[in-house]
């Protein structure tokens, strides 16, 4: 699927709430609360960072996800960039095909993640080990709208990868952590 992707984020102090309320408004419940590991790739020259894209390898409920995601732009506090995502049967040999031409992990995040959809707005509910954030994406008057009907002003809006929320959280809290994860003894991936 190649598609545009236009999205916020929003820090969430009451998930029990938030999902409440979204059921109130008619949301669709489209996938239950599920784990997610998410491994960002790229060589060791960084080119794919520097040229602010990423590429993304993301395993959940059995199944694999490969995305390219290009440069971001940030208008009117929207968050957009083009997004390339595939479905795969098998994510662990397409990572070693991918380690073969010379992409390493340089960074692993995990989550759990519950999704909604109310018309053509998605809006997912993530469980980080840095604290619970919603994901808003549609148009951005949807979005807008969305966020209004949940609760949320435009200055909340966050347009930060959980990379760049994991680096400050990290900072303000002085720790020192390379990934973002609940419990870095669950997996043996390097």
């Amino acid at each position: 699927m190649d598609h545009w992707e236009t999205e916020i984020k929003v820090h969430v102090t009451r998930p029990t709430h938030l999902k409440k309320r979204l059921r109130a408004l008619g949301a669709t419940l489209v996938q239950r609360r599920h784990f997610e590991e998410n491994e960002i790739l790229d060589f060791k020259d960084g080119r794919i960072r520097k040229a602010r894209s990423l590429v993304r390898l993301r395993r959940a409920e059995g199944a694999g996800y490969l995305a390219f995601k290009g440069p971001k732009t940030v208008r009117n506090g929207f968050k957009s960039r083009r997004e390339i995502e595939i479905s795969l049967a098998n994510p662990d040999a397409l990572r070693e095909i991918l380690r073969a031409v010379g992409l390493e992990t340089t960074y692993r995040y995990e989550k759990y993640r519950t999704v909604f959809r109310m018309g053509r707005t998605l809006i997912t509910l993530d469980e980080t080990p840095i604290g619970v954030y919603a994901e808003v994406e549609g148009s951005p008057t949807a979005i807008r709208r969305m966020a209004t009907r949940l609760g949320f002003e435009p200055k909340q809006f966050i347009t930060a990868t959980y990379f760049d929320l994991h680096k400050r959280y990290l900072r303000e809290n002085r720790l020192a952590t390379r990934h973002m994860r609940f419990n870095i003894a669950r997996s043996s991936r390097p």
